[in-house]
């Protein structure tokens, strides 16, 4: 069932329509407010789309990195898979 969040950054209010399950949504809320709090002293600095985008390449950075370690485990499972054969 599709419902609206709405997130405060800040001075401004985000809002979006999802069909997530609650504790997803609780939990993707909360980890964004918790960026915002690392950086939310310098957006009068270098402005609020500076931040969120700061933001979101701390974010494609970190999946990039959890891919690439999954990838890793799947080889070395895989290489065990068929060392135990």
């Amino acid at each position: 069932m599709k419902k609206k969040v709405t997130i405060k950054l800040g001075k401004r209010t985000y809002s979006l329509v999802t069909d997530e399950d609650t504790e997803v949504v609780r939990k993707t809320i909360e980890k964004i407010e918790k960026d915002f709090r690392r950086y939310e002293e310098f957006v009068d600095e270098v402005g609020m789309d500076y931040i969120l985008f700061v933001m979101l390449a701390n974010t494609v950075l970190e999946n990039m990195k959890m891919l690439e370690e999954v990838r890793n485990l799947k080889k070395k499972l895989s290489q065990f898979l068929k060392d135990g054969e």
